[in-house]
C-alpha cells in the first residue's frame, strides 16, 4: 500500500484542502474484498485516548474491479478548523490517512501516513486599510498584572508606614 500527499512537508492548514492519493500493490484485484480509506485524528498520552474519523470512503470488490487499480486513486477533503496537530509531553494529537485492505481470506492490512494540521497564518495582503485601523497598536505599553506588581507595592506601603510612625 502506498499513500502520497500533495505536499512534501506533509503540513496542511486548518480549513484548507487535503489532496492525496493511494494505491494498493502486490495484491491482485481478485483477492481484494474491500478497501477503506479514511482521514482521521487520534490522541496519545495520559488519560483516555480519542479517535475521530473526519473522512471515510469504502471501496467494495466490484467497485475496485471496475476502477482497475492500475493508477493511484485520489483522496480530497476539506480539513476542519480543529483539533490542530500537537506534540506535548503528556498529550499528542496526530492526524493521518489510513488505508485498510481486506482480502478474501479474511486477512487485513493497514497503512497509515501521518500529516500535520496547523493554524492558518493571516495573509497580510488580505487586510484592508480600514481593518488595519481597527487593529490594536502594538506600541502601547502593556500594563503589568497586579500579582506581579504586588511585592513592590507592599514594600512601598511598608516603607511609608514606617516613615509616618517615626
Amino acid at each position: 500500500m502506498n499513500v502520497s500527499l500533495c505536499r512534501d512537508d506533509a503540513t496542511y492548514t486548518a480549513g484548507g484542502y487535503l489532496r492525496a492519493s493511494w494505491r494498493v500493490s502486490r495484491v491482485s484485484i481478485e483477492e481484494l474484498s474491500s478497501v477503506e480509506v479514511s482521514v482521521l485524528w487520534y490522541t496519545e498520552g495520559k488519560g483516555d485516548e480519542d479517535l475521530s474519523v473526519h473522512y471515510f470512503r469504502r471501496y467494495d470488490g466490484p467497485e475496485l474491479r471496475q476502477l482497475g487499480m492500475v493508477d493511484s486513486l485520489p483522496i480530497e477533503c476539506r480539513l476542519p478548523p480543529s483539533p490542530l496537530s500537537y506534540r506535548g509531553h503528556l498529550l499528542k494529537i496526530q492526524w493521518g490517512i489510513r488505508v485498510r485492505v481486506f482480502v478474501e481470506e479474511g486477512r487485513e492490512a493497514v497503512a497509515e501516513h501521518p500529516f500535520y494540521l496547523v493554524a492558518r497564518k493571516p495573509d497580510p495582503d488580505a487586510l484592508t486599510e480600514t481593518s488595519r485601523m481597527d487593529l490594536p497598536c502594538l506600541d502601547q505599553p502593556i500594563k503589568t498584572p497586579l500579582h506581579r506588581r504586588l511585592p513592590a507595592v507592599l514594600r512601598r506601603w511598608r516603607a511609608r508606614r514606617r516613615e509616618s510612625a517615626s
